[in-house]
């Protein structure tokens, strides 16, 4: 409580803050003077983008971004590494003291460097420095920005998120077998089981939805049964608990099991990794799973190519046990902080590049200043991932809802660069059938594309916070995957008929003395009222 009440005190006195200096002159040299003689160097360390494809002649070093960077600043971005292992290299970097100027750290990392006073203070920075445009993503943020915070100052500039809050979860069915069924809703699992066999027994599937060994699809369709397996909730007695060892999960593996048992689960998706159960999709075998809204990709375009037009997935929403509001599961949002080492002079550095991030990918199409054209290098071939600690994610609220009505009605009315881009790339789609498009257009393409859905969920207020918002207790990040991978194989068993349901108990009591009551005590500790 006294972090939050800190946090709603500092945001206040930041905005009284910037009032007053508003019309005052930085107090550190201004990146802006590109006049400078010397150049301002800045050291970085980067993660490997796997799928990056830079254009000839160029890479991490000399790209489209830190030519942009020099050019405006007069600023020399300079990769010291690059790695696919880049926690690893940055938890080497932490013990040995050799950091780069500035770097992107997770949670756990942020709070190391805080304790032990390795970051620059980045209060007057942000403050001097940041556009309306970040201040305007950061603003409804403020409960993530609070994790950046020590001492009433602020250590990190958040990576944000890609509007999280819709990212909800979605029953996705093959189009042209729903259609053929003449079923208009599914709106329970009543009428979810009744889709299943329609499938079975109109279209040949051998089963009536897919599963891998991961569980996903079951975690992602839990809501349906008012179960919420991965996040912290409110117990009974009005203390934090796991959701997984509630009797609504419990209820949830009741069902799957059933279905395993009638033939609606493929028999041993237990050694099935995500490929191999999405092959099943692409051969036909079926035509439903849950998942978030993203899934256009995986059952889009090569569903198209495998079994032709139509084939792809559509989203719905999904069904209800009892018909009653469903409630979509959100974990803590921000993955990644953006910071500078102690000691290193230029840290406004880091807001005027992110603020440059920002121009150049939301703003810079609608105030005139570069075209889509210029754009889309900046925006394709993973070259957005390819800056490091100069990167915010936008929260997409806004652009899907232009560019679904814009998509839908014919006229376009899109305020951001991303919303232009995402509004062609469903134009591929829509006038040409090229299948680079698809994928979007079934994310918010049309009225009930998955985003569209997910807009939805939030104007009812259907989403549920994880009660660990923020960062784990050290004993959680002790165990690590150890008691969710105890509960995984726990459930696994009991959908598939290999212990009765009746197990659950024993697995919640054998995950209580393996951890989990130490685990939940401590999450008490650190959240509880």
């Amino acid at each position: 409580m006294y972090k939050r009440v800190l946090g709603i005190i500092l945001t206040i006195a930041l905005i009284i803050s910037v009032a007053a200096c508003s019309n005052s002159a930085p107090t550190t040299e201004d990146p802006k003077d590109t006049t400078s003689k010397e150049p301002i160097k800045v050291r970085v360390g980067l993660p490997e983008i796997v799928n990056a494809k830079f254009a000839p002649g160029e890479d991490y070093n000399n790209n489209l971004w830190t030519k942009l960077f020099k050019e405006k600043f007069n600023i020399d971005v300079v990769a010291d590494w690059v790695t696919t292992e880049y926690d690893t290299k940055i938890n080497l970097a932490i013990a040995s003291g050799e950091l780069p100027d500035m770097f992107t750290v997770n949670i756990v990392q942020l709070n190391q460097l805080m304790e032990a006073g390795m970051l620059e203070d980045l209060t007057s920075s942000y403050e001097e420095y940041a556009s309306q445009s970040l201040r305007d993503m950061i603003k409804p943020n403020q409960d993530i920005v609070e994790t950046a915070m020590f001492d009433g100052k602020l250590m990190a500039i958040p990576r944000l998120h890609y509007g999280d809050e819709t990212s909800t979860s979605f029953l996705w069915v093959r189009k042209d077998w729903l259609e053929g069924t003449g079923i208009k809703e599914v709106k329970t699992i009543e009428d979810y089981e009744k889709l299943m066999e329609a499938f079975k027994t109109k279209n040949g599937a051998k089963f009536g939805t897919m599963l891998d060994k991961t569980l996903g699809a079951f975690f992602e369709m839990a809501s349906s049964f008012h179960a919420y397996p991965k996040i912290w909730v409110d117990g009974p007695d009005g203390k934090i608990v796991y959701g997984a060892t509630l009797p609504e999960t419990k209820n949830a593996l009741a069902k799957w099991a059933e279905w395993y048992k009638k033939g609606y689960i493929k028999k041993d998706f237990a050694t099935m990794d995500s490929a191999a159960m999405l092959r099943d999709a692409y051969n036909g075998e079926v035509g439903t799973y849950a998942q978030q809204n993203w899934a256009g990709w995986q059952v889009g375009s090569d569903m198209v190519k495998n079994k032709g037009d139509d084939t792809y997935f559509v989203s719905l929403n999904l069904p209800s046990i009892d018909g009653e509001k469903i409630y979509y599961p959100r974990q803590f949002s921000n993955s990644v902080y953006n910071v500078v080492r102690k000691g290193y002079k230029h840290p406004e550095v880091l807001v005027e590049l992110i603020n440059t991030y920002v121009d150049v990918l939301d703003d810079a199409i609608g105030n005139g200043t570069m075209t889509l054209e210029e754009v889309l290098p900046f925006n394709t071939n993973e070259m957005h991932h390819i800056t490091g600690p100069f990167k915010v994610e936008f929260a997409h609220y806004q652009d899907i809802k232009d560019v679904s009505s814009s998509v839908i009605t014919g006229e376009e009315h899109l305020g951001s660069g991303n919303a232009v881009l995402f509004y062609n790339e469903i134009l591929k789609w829509k006038n040409n059938h090229d299948l680079v498009g698809l994928g979007r257009y079934l994310q918010m393409g049309y009225e009930t594309s998955s985003l569209a859905l997910g807009i939805a969920h939030v104007d009812n207020e259907q989403i549920k916070k994880t009660k660990v918002w923020g960062a784990m207790p050290e004993v959680m990040l002790d165990y690590g995957t150890t008691l969710d991978d105890l509960l995984t194989e726990g459930y696994t068993k009991i959908i598939m008929g290999l212990e009765d349901i009746s197990y659950f108990d024993t697995l919640i009591e054998a995950w209580r003395h393996a951890g989990g009551d130490e685990v939940t005590e401590a999450v008490n500790k650190m959240y509880g009222k």
